[in-house]
């Protein structure tokens, strides 16, 4: 019971690592946060990876 609680919580901090990255791109930190979220980190920080930075207004 204990180690599936430990594998989520290493599954929330790699989304949260993924949507600290992202915080200055196009999506902003809370659509990384749910796309590591809905699918998972590797696919957001693909994600992150493939977009561009925010424009400045």
């Amino acid at each position: 019971m204990v180690i599936h609680l430990v594998i989520i919580l290493f599954y929330l901090v790699l989304c949260l690592f993924v949507a600290f990255l992202g915080k200055r791109r196009k999506w902003g930190f809370w659509g990384y946060l749910w796309s590591s979220v809905l699918f998972t980190p590797l696919l957001g920080l693909l994600f992150l990876l493939a977009s561009d930075p925010k424009k400045s207004p």
